[in-house]
């Protein structure tokens, strides 16, 4: 049984105020008990999201919440560091994604914000740890997402047009091409789509990242 599953078993017979109330906290304020949420419903419990209320970070909320299930101290402790190592694994690896293509050409006054804007729509991802899977189950995985986002989108992307295919971008500058109808029709070396940024003077970050909520 790892740390996610004796968490769960260890407090299912508590109410989320009486969980965050072992915790330490006075009151179950709203941001807490949706952390909480977030941490059981997370293979990493939490350590993957920024996290600071006047309590705890994100190990702090995680220590917390194991001794207020009365785990092993050092059992819970080196559950969190295996824990902490695959996540920077995890972290450090290419980050799979699906790319919508339209086979968009940017027009004369068509604004940058507005592409830099909706770019998300055409650039799906996928779970940190979805690198990890047999080859056969992510290629499934790609082409499954491909046919739901086509469904969802009715095949047409605000901004920048009628979906012609997916690329499934499993390694730098590589993907497996995939019709609209969730079938693998080729593959591509160096493919790399251009994106549209748009961000502060003398800022490096991108403006619309602050805005669109990660798969993760």
């Amino acid at each position: 049984m790892n740390l996610n599953q004796e968490l769960l078993l260890r407090t299912q017979h508590l109410s989320d105020t009486d969980v965050l109330r072992g915790m330490g906290y006075t009151t179950a304020d709203e941001a807490a008990l949706a952390h909480l949420q977030a941490v059981r419903m997370s293979p990493y419990l939490g350590l993957e999201k920024t996290y600071r209320d006047g309590r705890y970070g994100e190990r702090g909320f995680l220590e917390a919440l194991c001794r207020c299930a009365a785990l092993d101290e050092a059992d819970a402790l080196a559950a969190i560091e295996g824990l902490t190592e695959r996540l920077t694994e995890d972290q450090a690896a290419f980050r799979h994604w699906l790319f919508a293509d339209t086979d968009y050409v940017r027009g004369p006054g068509t604004p940058i914000f507005a592409m830099a804007f909706t770019e998300h729509f055409r650039r799906l991802t996928f779970p940190l740890g979805f690198w990890r899977l047999p080859w056969e189950e992510r290629l499934a995985a790609a082409c499954q997402k491909s046919r739901d986002h086509m469904q969802e989108s009715g095949g047409k992307l605000v901004t920048w047009g009628e979906i012609q295919r997916y690329h499934y971008c499993f390694a730098e500058k590589r993907s497996i091409v995939i019709s609209t109808t969730g079938e693998v029709i080729g593959e591509r070396e160096h493919f790399d789509p251009p994106r549209a940024t748009f961000g502060l003077k003398g800022s490096d970050e991108n403006l619309p990242d602050l805005f669109v909520k990660d798969d993760e």
